[in-house]
């Protein structure tokens, strides 16, 4: 077996990570644009039914803009991360890295946006499991 740095196991767990929120925002976008097409079939429907069915266009709406919130929080968590990678993929300065995400986080909640906040915590949690995780040496 062979003898890996920490620095490089660690490196290895965060950019899993990053791939992880990558493949996130891919597949949100994909929602996206599933639910702008439902809208418009909803907007349709809304006005087949002589505009008797605003409920549902309520209801795609609403989760169209969650969906969207979503997305465009993980975009400003990647970009933030972003910044601290070097053109080899490795990421530099980790804590700092953990640091910006979560100054993200805290000002997004002091401004009382609690949902954005907890998506940003989400990601701050996954990757400080990725930088300070504990070996399991059991066999």
């Amino acid at each position: 077996m062979a003898i890996v740095s920490k620095n490089m196991e660690t490196q290895e767990k965060i950019i899993s990570t990053f791939e992880e929120l990558q493949q996130a925002i891919y597949d949100l976008r994909h929602q996206v644009v599933e639910f702008e097409l439902l809208f418009n079939q909803a907007c349709n429907r809304h006005i087949d039914s002589n505009f008797q069915k605003e409920w549902l266009l309520d209801r795609i709406s609403s989760r169209y803009d969650m969906i969207t919130l979503r997305h465009d929080v993980m975009l400003l968590v990647r970009d933030t991360i972003s910044g601290f990678r070097d053109f080899d993929g490795y990421f530099l300065d980790v804590k700092q890295l953990l640091q910006s995400i979560e100054s993200l986080m805290l000002s997004h909640a002091d401004e009382e946006e609690y949902e954005i906040a907890a998506i940003i915590k989400k990601w701050h949690e996954k990757f400080a499991q990725a930088i300070y995780f504990v070996n399991d040496f059991t066999y």
